[in-house]
Parts: structure tokens; sequence; C-alpha cells
């Protein structure tokens, strides 16, 4: 009983096919695509850009696992700016602390900057009990 149904639905496809081949004939005019033509010098842009994204997609992901955490004790608090605490409380931030050195490679890529004079800020993240806590596994500053 299998096999007749089986081959039922193979004489029905069959039957189809044979029906609508005048259709894809009957087209007289051929179907136009357009297609850029690229050069050298154009692929190799291409290429380039395809790259520095891949490149800033990468350094994005880093970024994230940089801020990343599962517990409190991943977070560090680190000078965001050469200056720390003496540009006020956007000077600092959290990070994980196993990626210490990766942040501290980013930061000597910074311009070195005079530091204002005075007393290091003592508002909110530069605040004698702020501490750097994991909440939804990202490292933030809590004072």
């Amino acid at each position: 009983m299998k096999g007749k149904i089986k081959a039922a639905c193979l004489l029905v496809c069959a039957l189809g096919a044979l029906l609508l081949i005048p259709v894809f004939l009957s087209k007289d005019e051929p179907i136009e695509v357009s297609v850029p033509l690229l050069d050298a010098a154009q692929m190799e842009a291409q290429e380039e850009q395809a790259q520095k994204a891949a490149e800033q997609a990468a350094e994005q992901a880093k970024r994230r696992r940089m801020y990343s955490c599962t517990v409190d004790e991943d977070c560090i608090i680190v000078d965001q700016d050469p200056c720390g605490c003496l540009v006020g409380p956007k000077g600092v931030t959290s990070i994980n602390a196993a990626y210490t050195l990766d942040f501290n490679k980013q930061q000597s890529n910074l311009i070195t900057k005079a530091c204002p004079e005075g007393e290091p800020s003592t508002e909110k993240e530069c605040s004698p009990t702020a501490r750097a806590v994991c909440e939804q596994n990202y490292c933030k500053i809590v004072y």
C-alpha cells in the first residue's frame, strides 16, 4: 500500500513538473542581472574595510569581556584617565582583574597630559567608600 501511495505522489509531481515547463520557456527575454564591475583597487578597498570591521568587532568583544564578571571579587577599580580622580569621578572605572594588562596596554596609547593641581576628588566613584562590584555580569563601581 505504501508503495502505491509513493508511486502516485511521484506521478503527480512528475506531471506537475511537465506542466510547468511551458511556463518557464515562455519568457522570450532573458532576465537582466546587473553585476557591478570592480577593479583591483576597489576590491582591495572592500577587503580592507571588511578587515577593519572584523578588527573593530574583535576589539569590542575584548572590551565586553574586560568589563564582564561573575562575582564581586572579579572586579577592580582602575584609572581610566591618566590623572585618575584628579579629574573627578570620570577618571576611574571598574574592570575584570584578569584583564588588567590588556587595559594597561590600551591606556598606554593615550596621550599624556598635564594633570590638574589640587586634591583628588572624593565624590561618587572616587569616594573612600567606592568599591567595585559585579552587577548583572558587568563590573561597576558603587559608592
